[in-house]
């Protein structure tokens, strides 16, 4: 397993801990990443769309 290799100094039970703690981390940081692109894509949508040529007879 290529995650024990980083933590040398661990027990062998005590790694893979570690390297599951960093896999989930990782997981995390990802997930956050999409949701943010996510938001970003829908603020874009919402702002194209409330700034067309029909948003003036809407008020």
């Amino acid at each position: 397993m290529q995650g024990l290799q980083s933590h040398p100094h661990l027990c062998e039970d005590c790694q893979s801990r570690a390297v599951a703690a960093q896999q989930q981390a990782e997981a995390e940081r990802e997930g956050q990443e999409q949701e943010r692109l996510c938001q970003e894509a829908e603020e874009q949508a919402a702002g194209q769309k409330a700034g067309g040529w029909l948003s003036r007879f809407r008020t």
